[in-house]
């Protein structure tokens, strides 16, 4: 005797099938949940998972842990001059070059509207320093062929170098970010 139910339309779903596609759909709404729509990219919830992962892995061996935040500089006045269209195709390009430019391993997120987040294992400030300068410097240069080009500014900081936990290496990255945007934008600052 078969076992499996019937459902509308008279059609026979089998419990290994329906388990199957049960599986497969939780995995799909878990990767939806952690994904930012726009970008393809983790999004804030993925990134913070990420960073307490991350971090547990530096207690264990103590490599160094840094954090990139990256902000598109004038974004507002991009939209408004653009449209909010512009603005998304502008954050959609932007975020494959930082995605292309970091180690498999490493980890690429927007974590707010015109911010994403660069976490870079095993590397201390000053690689992450120069890591951070080749990326704006990229933006700049792929942007310029872009219908509407941008500049990004970038704040550094490191564990354990800036900070003892994932929320002050957030809290040192963000200030470092405040920081280039007030020496002008487009610009890379370190945390102190």
């Amino acid at each position: 005797m078969c076992r499996g139910r019937f459902v509308a339309g008279g059609d026979r779903i089998h419990h290994g099938h329906l388990r199957r596609h049960n599986r497969t759909l939780v995995h799909r709404l878990h990767q939806e949940a952690r994904t930012d729509p726009l970008t393809g990219l983790a999004n804030r919830r993925a990134f913070d998972d990420l960073l307490e992962r991350e971090f547990t892995l530096y207690q264990r061996h103590g490599d160094p842990l840094s954090l990139l935040a990256i902000d598109v500089d004038h974004f507002k006045r991009l939209n408004d001059r653009a449209g909010h269209p512009a603005g998304d195709a502008a954050l959609a390009a932007l975020a494959a070059v930082p995605a292309a430019q970091v180690r498999h391993g490493d980890i690429v997120a927007r974590v707010g509207g015109e911010e994403f987040a660069v976490l870079l294992t095993d590397f201390p400030t000053g690689v992450a320093q120069h890591r951070a300068r080749t990326l704006r410097a990229v933006v700049a240069a792929d942007s310029a062929a872009w219908p509407n080009p941008i500049s990004v500014s970038i704040g550094v900081a490191t564990i354990p170098a800036h900070a003892d936990t994932p929320a002050r290496l957030v809290t040192a990255a963000d200030t470092a970010l405040y920081a280039a945007k007030a020496a002008g934008r487009d610009t890379v600052a370190t945390a102190s």
